[in-house]
């Protein structure tokens, strides 16, 4: 168990901030950038939140949390006009080698324009790029567009979490996709 645990520590140690390049992409005829995301997106990342859930799940203090863990997360936003309008936050397990979604929202002015997919992919291309095997995510049961969404985007549902959501303990619907 110790070498483990020394093995986990070396190379966290040695991995040091997950790097991504901005990127610049044709969307829909516009020309959006996606890059990694910075503690001062975190007050348009949660108004986003507030946009689509009618409050953020998550507070300041978390996305916080999440982008300090350069080593281990990776949130990305998508930037139009200099405005943020989507965002995706990764996780990448390198002890387990598993990548997942944790959290992913699109503006609403801007949804079912490719932003959310663009984001997705973009993430499992960086996930595939670094040989993670597998990317998973959790959906909201009831949220049949979101789930239409990951379904053509490869995903397929591999478990039901039961009363998963703090909020209303709405069941999750656990996803996968190969890399």
């Amino acid at each position: 168990m110790f070498a483990k645990f020394k093995n986990w520590l070396k190379h966290h140690r040695e991995a040091g901030q997950l790097t991504f390049d901005q990127q610049t992409k044709l969307i829909n005829g516009r020309q959006f950038t996606i890059r990694r995301a910075r503690f001062t997106d975190i007050p348009s990342i949660i108004r986003i939140e507030e946009l689509i859930y009618g409050t953020a799940p998550w507070n300041a203090n978390a996305f916080q949390i999440e982008l300090e863990r350069d080593h281990d997360r990776l949130y990305l936003v998508t930037v139009y006009d200099g405005q943020v309008v989507g965002y995706a936050g990764c996780s990448f397990n390198w002890y387990k080698h598993e990548s997942h979604i944790t959290n992913i929202g699109v503006s609403p002015a801007y949804q079912d324009q490719g932003i959310g997919a663009n984001l997705i992919q973009t993430l499992k291309a960086y996930a595939g790029n670094h040989s993670y095997p597998r990317m998973t995510l959790e959906v909201r049961i009831h949220n049949l567009r979101a789930r239409k969404l990951y379904e053509q985007l490869g995903f397929h549902q591999t478990s039901i979490k039961s009363h998963y959501y703090i909020d209303n303990r709405e069941d999750a619907v656990e996803m996968e996709v190969k890399l």
